[in-house]
């Protein structure tokens, strides 16, 4: 599997190595870390977490997203920085640990290339006391015990017993001379630094009592979840350092998209289910099904519920009073808080579900296949007999339906003449000589070999325990036919899989499993059989071709109408990136708002009573939003603000729709719009000149004047020696307590001593791209005293400012600079063509915008108005089809064509096919922007622009026979005003 570097996973660690250079780590002296907290706070604009006074620091990462590979890079930064050798990772669970280990043995050659050296682990308590004393105590070597907290946190342990064989310290020795001390004990003197992995499994007063031994260690928890309840206040989450939540994520496309299909026979239609009630607020939410399509909706009091959800029997029945767990109706029926439960399936419906997932499977895995991508599917189900075979059960009846469906889907597919030959070959692999089933395998806690496979020679790796614990890179192998997986919830977290595309929900969940952790097990982003993740960049940054390929497909039956809104909740109760439950100024400008849009939301909310005096959110932000457009105006000239733009509205109203993009229904039904074919025609050579693939290519680059910029400002950096003190201690033997006597500075580190300076030079050339005569000329000119003082902090700053010079210095010669290269004239299949260039005749709306509008003109593409703001929309209403002499002969809202900047890739909005008086064709490309004048446009949006007119400029001399042109359409400017720039 390969690995390459993610910006995220990057800042993580670099924020934890700022954290602790301004820490005495050598000393293990953290009485720093408030202050060095609050000061990345002040950073990274944290304004929603809160601080403990604790030896401890919290990472918050969203399943899926390289959580374990994280703090094993920070492993090694911790020891490249600070020269810590010794560290332990505690996990909740053995299955964890497994994937801790699995996940060691598949960087291991990464990493070494990364840092010249392997870490060695130690599997405890399975490797035994002995190697703990060899490779922790002996070794000087990097290395970490790996161990579930199970292991130490009874004083029956043997970590807790008494052991001789510990080679202990002859001073330690004389001073405690008849006390045979513990490993565990020991291990306290080695100060290691301590990873705590699923902190919310291990907030037991055992485990704690254990951890409590090493309080002189620092403590870095890393997970998706962390504990909230009131009884556990002492490890919620706090001192956070690095904040990925499951909207980042997904806003940042670095999970899966979820689409939840609900089965639902003819029979179980009808039913309303209260999900939640408000009784403070008067309301309660309700989810229904009309003709197998699910719908939540929330009624207040004294509401028509016939009228909100459309179900007749209820037309006229209102709400009188409702209480915590109780609707009263004016009928005199009462509706009651659905109550999350045990269900048992029946044959029938396990069947039917069975057969949608394999189906969905076959034709997911059809598609995939092309790009090198084996699919796996995973089903939770009620018990281990309903798959597990044994003497005492010959016919497992889940197992049972599988290979019957399975087996039938199979033949259906190679009955088909198209089917694409290498796909028939693999799939003619499922079945061995023998005839038996090869394609699927269970796992289960505690998982046993029975006597009978025994006998017959068989052990856990035939029965497929160990692939898919143990073995990934094999599970994801063409070669291994194993792509359906079975489980209880023993694969909770610790295991997951990047290619795990569709997950069967046979069995209810218990109250420990949340809905979150088991969709879980398959968000990370897909990868092929090189290894290569299918990530957003890889994918062009083309939002819908993301999610045809990372989307996972979670099957459930009509018990749980609520999963989607479940969770939905779920994932945001688990995040804190729009507001968490407080709102304050500072964090609305973290989400990209600036200082007057967020003033003026702020003071909205507050005027309004969305959020109280103190900031705390009392009701949906979005939904008041959506609903009270002109409030914002209202507050702008209470306050005398800047008025809100169309544009930055839509803006501010994305920010807080949490589940965009996140979670879809897939019993609603797409909505997909007409290309019209008689435009077709016309605008195909339009869209095959503007969408063709193309690089940047930089030149006339003046390096000696960036050079001398680079090394003036980073000459002027404040990069501080770090000290070296020395702690004197003395052991109060009467007390069995170690006093601090005395500190003094004993000189600074020398960090030359053991790096040189071409491990400097030599990160810029390797991770950061830049030539290795372009770095040696600046570091000819920079102060190389302040990278002897602290490499990390120097490297970190000048890394910033080369950025901000570079760049500032293109775009402020841009046409001189910078180039696009057409790489062909080849037009692959994309949005609007299929693989044999051949039109689409339709295409789903969301590829155009996130609304729609039935009435469309003419002279548009599409029989559809798709759009993304309001003024999206009244371009396409009102543009005319004549200007002058100059006829529209159509005009398209444009899919993602993807031009290549600096500033991520760029999408303009719409494209005109003009036939001018004089009968010449004019392409007019033009990016809409709803701001008062170009002053107001974000400074990055701006950039991109600037880019697409060389883009444009490069484009047209490529292709002086058609006249294109660009321009951009600032607020309500007409087209006709458009098509006199263009002759200028």
């Amino acid at each position: 599997m390969l690995f390459e570097k993610q910006d995220y996973q990057e800042n993580c660690v670099a924020n934890i190595v700022a954290i602790l250079e301004e820490c005495d780590v050598r000393n293990n002296d953290f009485s720093n870390l408030d202050k060095a907290v609050k000061n990345l706070w002040q950073k990274e604009k944290y304004t929603q977490f809160t601080q403990k006074n604790k030896n401890r620091i919290d990472v918050l990462m969203e399943t899926g997203t390289g959580k374990t590979f994280t703090y094993l890079k920070t492993i090694f930064e911790i020891n490249k920085n600070f020269d810590k050798k010794k560290f332990i990772i505690v996990v909740p669970r053995t299955a964890i640990k497994l994937g801790v280990i699995q996940n060691i043995k598949l960087t291991r050659d990464y990493f070494y290339r990364e840092y010249k050296k392997y870490l060695k682990y130690i599997d405890y308590p399975k490797d035994g006391l002995s190697k703990i004393i060899q490779d922790f105590f002996k070794s000087d070597d990097l290395s970490i015990l790996i161990t579930t907290n199970s292991a130490f946190n009874s004083d029956k342990n043997r970590i807790n017993q008494p052991n001789e064989n510990i080679t202990r310290n002859i001073t330690r020795q004389q001073e405690k001379l008849f006390e045979i001390p513990s490993v565990w004990k020991d291990i306290k003197e080695r100060n290691p630094i301590i990873i705590i992995d699923e902190p919310h499994l291990l907030k037991g007063k055992e485990t704690q009592r254990g951890l409590e031994k090493l309080k002189d260690s620092l403590q870095i928890r890393f997970g998706a979840t962390f504990p909230t309840d009131q009884k556990n206040q002492e490890h919620h989450l706090s001192n956070v350092v690095y904040n990925l939540d499951s909207i980042s994520a997904f806003r940042k496309f670095l999970v899966k998209g979820i689409t939840v299909h609900t089965l639902i026979s003819d029979e179980e239609q009808g039913a309303l289910k209260i999900i939640s009630i408000e009784s403070k607020q008067k309301k309660f939410t309700v989810v229904y099904d009309i003709n197998k399509e699910i719908f939540t909706q929330t009624i207040r009091l004294g509401e028509d519920i016939g009228a909100k959800t459309g179900f007749k029997k209820y037309t006229g029945v209102k709400p009188t009073k409702i209480n915590k767990e109780e609707i009263f109706l004016n009928n005199g029926e009462t509706l009651q808080l659905a109550k999350s439960g045990n269900y048992q399936l029946g044959d029938q419906e396990i069947k039917a579900m069975v057969k949608t997932t394999i189906a969905k499977h076959f034709l997911k895995e059809q598609q995939l296949f092309q790009k090198g991508i084996k699919t796996l599917s995973l089903f939770f189900i009620p018990n281990i007999k309903d798959f597990r075979q044994d003497e005492n059960n010959q016919q497992p009846k889940i197992k049972k339906f599988f290979e019957k469906e399975y087996l039938k889907q199979r033949q259906e597919i190679l009955k088909n003449k198209k089917i694409d030959t290498e796909y028939k070959q693999y799939l003619e692999k499922d079945i061995n000589e023998e005839g038996k089933l090869l394609v699927h395998q269970g796992y289960f806690s505690g998982d046993k070999v029975s006597t009978k496979d025994k006998n017959a020679g068989l052990n856990k790796d035939d029965l497929g325990v160990n692939i898919i614990l143990n073995e990934k890179e094999k599970l994801l192998s063409f070669k291994t036919p194993l792509r359906f997986i079975f489980s209880v919830w023993a694969l909770q977290e610790g295991w997951d899989n990047p290619n795990i595309f569709t997950i069967c929900k046979l069995a209810s969940t218990n109250k420990e499993t949340s809905r979150r952790q088991q969709v879980g097990r398959g968000l990370r982003i897909a990868v092929d059989q090189n290894g290569n993740r299918f990530t957003y960049k890889k994918l062009a940054e083309n939002e819908n071709k993301f999610y045809q390929v990372n989307n996972l497909d979670v099957i459930v039956s009509h018990r749980e109408k609520e999963f989607i809104k479940q969770i939905q909740h779920e994932i945001q109760n688990a995040s804190y990136s729009l507001v968490g439950s407080v709102v304050t100024l500072d964090t609305l400008k973290s989400l990209e708002m600036s200082d007057d849009e967020a003033a003026t939301v702020f003071n909205t909310l507050r005027r309004k009573k969305i959020i109280n005096e103190k900031g705390n959110i009392l009701f949906s932000i979005y939904n008041f939003l959506k609903d009270n457009r002109k409030e914002l105006d209202i507050t702008c000239e209470f306050n005398g603000m800047v008025k809100i733009t169309d544009e930055q509205y839509e803006k501010i109203l994305r920010i807080f729709q949490d589940n965009r993009n996140i979670l879809k229904d897939g019993n609603k039904k797409t909505k997909h719009v007409t290309i019209r074919s008689n435009k077709w025609i016309e605008f195909k050579e339009l869209w095959e000149t503007i969408n063709k693939k193309s690089k940047i290519v930089y030149k006339n680059i003046e390096e000696e004047k960036i050079i001398k910029s680079i090394s003036e400002t980073f000459n002027k950096e404040n990069i501080a020696p770090i000290e070296v003190k020395l702690l004197t201690q003395k052991y109060d033997a009467q007390n069995d307590n170690i006093e601090n006597k005395e500190e003094s500075k004993i000189g600074n580190v020398n960090f030359f001593t053991i790096k040189k300076l071409e491990d400097f030079i030599d990160h810029f050339v390797k991770k950061e791209k830049f030539s290795f005569s372009f770095m040696v000329k600046l570091l000819n000119q920079i102060d190389r005293q302040k990278i002897k003082n602290n490499p990390e902090q120097a490297k970190k700053r000048l890394i910033e400012i080369l950025k901000e010079t570079i760049h500032g210095t293109i775009l402020s010669s841009i046409e001189s600079c910078i180039d696009y290269q057409f790489l062909e004239t080849t037009i692959y299949p994309n949005e609007l063509q299929d693989t044999d260039t051949t039109e689409k005749t339709e295409i789903p709306y969301t590829l155009l915008g996130k609304n729609f509008t039935e009435d469309s003109p003419e002279h548009n593409l599409y029989d559809t108005i798709c759009y993304d703001s309001k003024i999206e929309k009244e371009i396409q209403e009102n543009d005319p089809s004549k200007i002058n002499d100059n006829k529209i002969t159509v005009f398209a809202k444009l899919p993602k064509i993807s031009i290549p900047t600096p500033y991520k890739t760029y999408n303009p909005d719409f494209a005109y096919l003009i036939e001018k008086k004089n009968k010449k064709k004019l392409f007019l490309v033009v990016e809409t922007k709803g701001y008062d004048n170009e002053n107001d446009i974000p400074d990055d949006e701006k950039n991109k622009i600037e880019y697409a007119k060389k883009f444009f400029k490069a484009l047209q001399e490529q292709i002086p026979k058609i006249e294109i042109c660009y321009k951009t359409r600032i607020n309500r400017k007409s087209l006709g005003d458009l098509l006199k720039d263009c002759r200028s």
